[in-house]
């Protein structure tokens, strides 16, 4: 689980950098933290059904209130 959490942290944080689709978000991850890109996918799914993150005009970017 602790794998998981780290995953979602360097989503969010890259997030707050640029906006992604969920291919170059997903590519981008599991190439700078070896994992795959379903485990990447599943994070992505996590963060997005939690509110976290928003999918806007095709692209995921960091929900801000």
């Amino acid at each position: 689980m602790r794998d998981f959490e780290r995953l979602k942290a360097a989503i969010i944080d890259e997030l707050e950098r640029e906006p992604h689709t969920h291919k170059s978000l997903r590519q981008t991850i599991s190439d700078e933290h070896d994992c795959s890109e379903n485990d990447v996918s599943q994070a992505i799914s996590a963060l997005h059904d939690a509110g976290v993150i928003e999918h806007e005009q095709g692209f995921f970017v960091h929900a801000t209130d």
